[in-house]
């Protein structure tokens, strides 16, 4: 508990002087990703905020319109990371591929993380309706289509099967650090996994 108010404390600071919507938009996010969208409440959002309600509105419409928001900013974050990852292996389609294995193996071992916040949304929000699935399926079809990018750039004969065996491991990492723990769990082989399959698909 000593810690987790600790970190409510140090985002707090990270928020003084932004504006009135810039602290909700952060507050709703830590919320979100640490509480689940659906248990977080406007009131919880502008009270931790220290903000009125009316300044939540005049930056986002409705609760949803916060929630696309949210997970617009972790699609672009999510991307610009792997960018960079993949930018410092330009050239080598199959050190970028292990980079990319290995920011994922990085990231779902890591101690308190939370899991994948298009996953733990999609099982929040199973109405497709939702106006969050366009965010979270764009940023699933993007993942494929790096992945197969890759997959032909090393010159697999089936980039499109290896991708989405390697999408499944990576979904499967992503899920099972939440089930099974991320450190002792399955997401800890997802390197040697990914590698012994990459290796089956470029051997045959």
């Amino acid at each position: 508990m000593t810690g987790h108010l600790a970190e409510r404390k140090r985002q707090a600071g990270r928020r003084a002087g932004k504006t009135a919507g810039d602290k909700v938009f952060a507050v709703a996010a830590d919320l979100f990703y640490g509480e689940g969208i659906r248990a977080v409440g406007v009131e919880t959002i502008v009270n931790e905020a220290g903000v009125a309600k009316i300044s939540l509105y005049r930056s986002f419409a409705s609760k949803d319109d916060l929630i696309v928001a949210y997970l617009e900013d972790r699609n672009t974050g999510y991307w610009r990371i792997l960018d960079e990852v993949l930018l410092e292996h330009e050239g080598n389609p199959r050190a970028q591929l292990r980079a990319l294995i290995a920011y994922v193996a990085s990231r779902t071992t890591k101690e308190g993380y939370r899991g994948c916040p298009f996953i733990n949304y999609a099982a929040e929000f199973p109405e497709r309706s939702h106006p969050g699935h366009k965010v979270v399926n764009a940023n699933k079809a993007e993942m494929r289509r790096r992945l197969t990018s890759l997959a032909s750039a090393m010159g697999s004969r089936r980039p499109a099967q290896l991708a989405d065996a390697l999408f499944l491991l990576i979904e499967g990492a992503y899920a099972s650090s939440q089930t099974l723990g991320g450190r002792e769990g399955p997401a800890k082989v997802l390197q040697k996994a990914a590698a012994a399959l990459i290796d089956g698909h470029l051997d045959s």
